[in-house]
């Protein structure tokens, strides 16, 4: 039998109202569940909200009363990573900086379906005959999912995501976008703004893991090396994608050849050689003057 006790760190409470809403899908008895009013009856911990300065004791607290074996679920962004409330001065988390965490259950909030899911899959519960009420509900929006063959490296939804939940790390190699969906919220910005529809937010993702990382999804793309220094400066992807719009608003035609070399060359060698940007100005004042072809 799995005695949960719930405590709240510190948040906003919408990951609260989610884990009571879960209370409300399924008999708790019928999966083996008790609510412990105390953390010295239970054996598990599900916390909500990044730990801050008042409550980090009181954390430390719950964790040592707990019965062994002790099991702690994090529960959404602010448990995992502090959230919206990163940098605050007064906050002392995430929850795996105060005491250990055994499974993160990853959203803003994660859905009341998710939460079950996860406890019954951290505890090894049954919930056969329950796939109704744990299903996806209709509508739902999902979660950020990346087609490679899409993607080109742009960096363009690392720049709008509110949450840092993107970030883009180059090396000799290429370039990789990378996804950590512990911070995620869900919002669809980089749905939005990516300009080769890469990005969609659809559901059926995994979204409970037993340690941060395992979260991680990214897009690998090979790099486009300068013509001058051979240093890598951007995906390929980026470069040939960049090319192909121009040439189908513009019709390149005799200047293509032009164009493709100026974009081959990095941004450190353009601006070394006064050549070179005499060049790009040359054709910039080129295609101004050329007629759309859309």
């Amino acid at each position: 039998m799995a005695r949960i006790f719930r405590f709240d760190a510190s948040g906003c409470n919408g990951c609260d109202i989610e884990v009571l809403e879960a209370t409300t899908l399924v008999s708790l008895a019928a999966l083996g569940i008790e609510i412990a009013e105390r953390p010295e009856d239970a054996n598990l911990l599900v916390v909500t909200g990044g730990s801050n300065v008042k409550s980090r004791r009181e954390l430390e607290s719950a964790h040592r009363a707990l019965q062994a074996p002790k099991t702690v679920v994090a529960v959404g962004s602010c448990a995992a990573t502090m959230g919206i409330f990163k940098g605050g001065y007064a906050m002392a988390g995430p929850i795996d900086a105060i005491v250990p965490v055994d499974l993160y259950i990853t959203g803003c909030p994660p859905r009341p379906q998710v939460i079950i899911g996860a406890l019954a899959d951290a505890l090894h519960l049954n919930v056969e005959g329950m796939d109704e009420l744990l299903r996806t509900p209709q509508g739902f929006r999902g979660n950020p999912h990346v087609d490679q063959a899409k993607c080109v490296g742009c960096g363009a939804c690392a720049h709008v995501c509110p949450a840092d939940a993107i970030e883009i790390v180059g090396d000799g190699a290429g370039r990789r976008v990378r996804f950590m969906h512990k911070d995620c919220i869900f919002c669809g910005s980089c749905q939005d703004v990516c300009p080769s529809e890469a990005v969609e937010l659809r559901a059926g993702r995994k979204e409970w893991f037993p340690t941060k990382d395992a979260s991680l999804s990214e897009a690998q793309l090979p790099a486009r090396r300068c013509l001058h220094c051979g240093a890598p400066y951007l995906a390929d992807a980026q470069v040939a994608w960049a090319l192909r719009r121009l040439d189908e608003k513009l019709a390149l035609g005799a200047d293509r050849g032009a164009v493709e070399r100026s974009l081959g060359i990095c941004m450190e060698c353009r601006r070394k050689d006064i050549g070179e940007v005499r060049e790009a100005k040359r054709i910039l004042a080129s295609l101004a003057r050329r007629p759309s072809a859309g």
